[in-house]
């Protein structure tokens, strides 16, 4: 199977079991990462994935948004490993998929707050 349909597959099902609300998708790792700052977040604490899984589940689609997206996060969860761009106002994007959605967290500063953005 080539990369691209991979990741549409892995995308499209770490959406839909999100979306679910699905308690067997869970969150083990996440890494946020800023070409110029280096890795700012690793964690595998379920504190704080909890927290973060939490907001980034409540996103609203934003589809009119320009954001200027400066950091990767990448989420593995037990359908595998999904790569976001992500902006401080909140605003993410699957990064594999050029033309996806733009969506917006709820709880911005909580997020960023958490994953040590702030």
């Amino acid at each position: 199977m080539n990369t691209a349909i991979k990741n549409s597959l892995l995308f499209f099902t770490f959406s839909y079991l999100i979306s679910c609300g699905d308690t067997q998708l869970k969150i083990s790792h996440m890494v946020i990462k800023n070409d110029r700052l280096g890795t700012l977040l690793d964690t595998k604490s379920q504190n704080e994935l909890k927290i973060l899984a939490r907001v980034f589940d409540e996103k609203i689609e934003a589809p009119n948004a320009g954001p200027e997206f400066r950091y990767l996060i990448d989420i593995t969860t037990s359908v595998g490993t999904i790569r976001w761009q992500y902006s401080l106002d909140g605003y993410i994007r699957n990064y594999e998929e050029s033309n996806s959605m733009i969506y917006q967290l709820k709880d911005v500063t909580l997020f960023n707050r958490t994953a040590h953005l702030l």
